[in-house]
């Protein structure tokens, strides 16, 4: 039983609803009215990375592993999770604070947190079998996995960017790569690591052999800046003011692979209608390349499922915002996999919405209950359950407790 009273009174309030669908509809308007305050707190956080240009990046990786509870006994543990009800959505709730990126690595999630402490939690119970502090961390890495490591981005000597591998055994970094300024935003997938790198008005991509963590091939240099940036199975994906792009495989060119549709706006009513994509995020998850576009001339956001092969938008859905929206692109606030969208609403500041993948509706949410801090409005889909950090713990949400 959680002992922080705000959430059970909220709690309370929402249990006195008779009608489930009325709750998801209430949640779903909390969400749309409360975006642009979730969008504030996460442009601080990419305005503090920021060194030539500004850059937004969504990470998600898959893994599968099944769902558990108990005390790892692996050594190095810290604190064991604090198991719940056999028919609660909430999972677990692992005792790890402020975390800023999470990922998912064969049976292990991996936590960064704003101290540059990364931990490592087992699946399959829980646990975190792992803390250790990182030194010479960027503040807005991501931590990416990938190739037998995990990949941080790091502060290098003035002028210079650094790419630091880490052994996931033991935490320690095992190499160190000096890039370019600019270079900041790590990715993986199609087996190589993929370093975003920007300058005022032009970016270049660089490939990197995962073994050797040495560049081993780059694009030329290409009109930019850059504004997002994703890598996984799905291919290497970029957008600019101009266009999404893909990178070739081989990491040395752009593929000319783009989504179809003339420059105005995404919209729902044509999946070959696309416009200015500076204003938009980019996420990978089930299969597809996932944006979000809004707050163009006036019109509501699109959240747009875009096939990876070919370029064409195959679903697209829209809402409006009740709010003062003049820059809340910013904001994806949101996490693609388990065959389902999920969104955070803003009841607590940590409310899941689970959203249709067919029709773009909510179709169910949890409220886990807990206060947020300055890395709130993060949500992952990774390693088999959704995971929601929050000021204090990182909570595990089964999604086979959710209906939808």
């Amino acid at each position: 039983m959680m002992n922080d009273t705000r959430f059970e009174q909220l709690r309370a309030a929402l249990q006195t609803e008779s009608d489930r669908r009325i709750d998801v509809d209430r949640a779903w308007s909390r969400f749309q009215r409360r975006r642009p305050e979730a969008s504030k707190r996460r442009r601080r956080l990419i305005a503090a990375a920021t060194t030539a240009a500004v850059v937004a990046a969504v990470s998600v990786s898959v893994a599968v592993v099944r769902l558990g509870g108990g005390v790892s006994s692996r050594s190095g543990a810290t604190g064991p999770a604090v198991g719940t009800p056999a028919r609660d959505p909430v999972a677990a709730r692992i005792p790890v604070a402020d975390v800023t990126s999470m990922t998912a690595d064969g049976g292990d999630v991996w936590a960064l947190t704003g101290s540059h402490e990364l931990v490592r939690i087992d699946a399959s119970t829980n646990a975190v079998t792992l803390r250790v502090p990182v030194a010479g961390v960027a503040d807005s890495s991501p931590v990416v996995a990938g190739g037998g490591a995990l990949w941080l981005d790091g502060t290098g000597p003035a002028g210079h960017a650094r790419l630091l591998k880490i052994d996931p055994a033991t935490g320690a970094i095992s190499a160190q790569t000096t890039l370019p300024a600019g270079c900041t935003q790590t990715a993986y997938g199609l087996d190589h690591v993929w370093v975003l790198c920007n300058a005022a008005s032009t970016f270049k991509v660089l490939r990197i052999d995962p073994a050797t963590a040495q560049v081993d091939a780059q694009t030329g240099v290409q009109p930019g800046p850059a504004y997002t940036f994703v890598a996984g199975s799905e291919g290497v994906w970029l957008g600019t003011n101009a266009a999404l792009l893909q990178v070739d495989p081989s990491g040395t060119h752009l593929t000319g692979l783009k989504v179809t549709g003339s420059a105005k706006y995404l919209s729902v009513y044509s999946a070959d209608y696309i416009g200015p994509l500076g204003a938009t995020q980019l996420a990978l998850g089930d299969g597809a390349l996932w944006a979000l576009a809004g707050n163009v001339s006036g019109q509501p956001e699109h959240l747009a499922e875009i096939n990876p092969v070919t370029g064409r938008i195959t679903l697209a859905f829209t809402y409006p915002e009740g709010a003062d929206t003049s820059s809340d692109y910013w904001d994806l606030n949101a996490a693609f996999g388990l065959g389902s969208i999920w969104m955070l609403a803003p009841l607590g500041n940590n409310e899941i919405v689970r959203i249709s993948t067919t029709s773009g509706n909510p179709v169910s949410h949890v409220y886990p209950g807990g206060s947020c801090s300055q890395y709130c409005s993060q949500v992952y889909a990774i390693a088999g359950a959704v995971w929601e950090p929050t000021a204090q713990q990182i909570i595990r949400i089964n999604p086979a407790m959710m209906p939808g």
